[in-house]
């Protein structure tokens, strides 16, 4: 990764925790909209990292922008990515060194969950995810009313939706000069019983990790 940019996400590294209770909330910077690097370009610089520095974080500007390109409001209320009959089922859970936090796209803004560092829930890679600056979980709700009523459409439906936010990250990192990695190496029941969640009416369907 190049060398200013590791210096810059050190330097603007924000504990997110720091004197926050679980149930409150941060929001999160405005995201830009327009600028940054162009498409093809991006593009052309993507690629899969799975070795990260553990000393560096990402800076609260950098996971709004992050959030908001994989999962966000854009212009007119329409979403940043498409999804099946309009579903959106994901929640995506947040795992830095500082805390696990619960993405509202709605409302651009994080819900703390946790204090401390539990990103080895994450995945099976400890070397990985361990060393990314931020986890991603992607799990959809099965519960969140659709026009798929059948819970195993759901589930294949997640599984054809998750391509668009992965992408999108994939692409974010590039731009920022970032690593990204899709991950499918997890333990499902670590995840739902660390989170509290019943496979039932939750279904696991994406692991991304971001970092320098």
């Amino acid at each position: 990764m190049n060398k200013y940019f590791l210096i810059l996400s050190i330097l603007l590294l924000i504990n997110f925790c720091n004197n926050k209770q679980a149930g409150e909330t941060i929001k999160l910077p405005e995201p830009k909209k327009e600028g940054g690097m162009p498409l093809y370009e991006a593009l052309n610089h993507r690629k899969t990292t799975r070795e990260y520095n553990e000393s560096a974080g990402i800076s609260q500007e950098l996971l709004s922008q992050a959030l908001w390109s994989c999962y966000g409001y854009a212009e007119d209320n329409h979403r940043t990515v498409p999804s099946a009959k309009g579903w959106y089922p994901y929640i995506i859970y947040v795992f830095t060194k500082d805390g696990v936090y619960k993405y509202n796209p709605e409302k651009h803004e994080l819900l703390v969950l946790f204090d401390g560092d539990y990103r080895d829930v994450t995945g099976t890679q400890t070397e990985v995810v361990t060393k990314a600056a931020v986890n991603l979980l992607f799990i959809s709700d099965l519960r969140k009313e659709s026009k798929i009523t059948d819970d195993d459409l759901k589930r294949l439906a997640s599984k054809y939706d998750i391509g668009h936010p992965s992408m999108n990250l994939y692409l974010f990192a590039a731009a920022n000069n970032m690593g990204a990695v899709l991950r499918g190496n997890y333990d499902t029941d670590r995840i739902y019983n660390f989170l509290g969640l019943s496979s039932n009416d939750y279904y696991m369907t994406m692991a991304f990790s971001l970092g320098y």
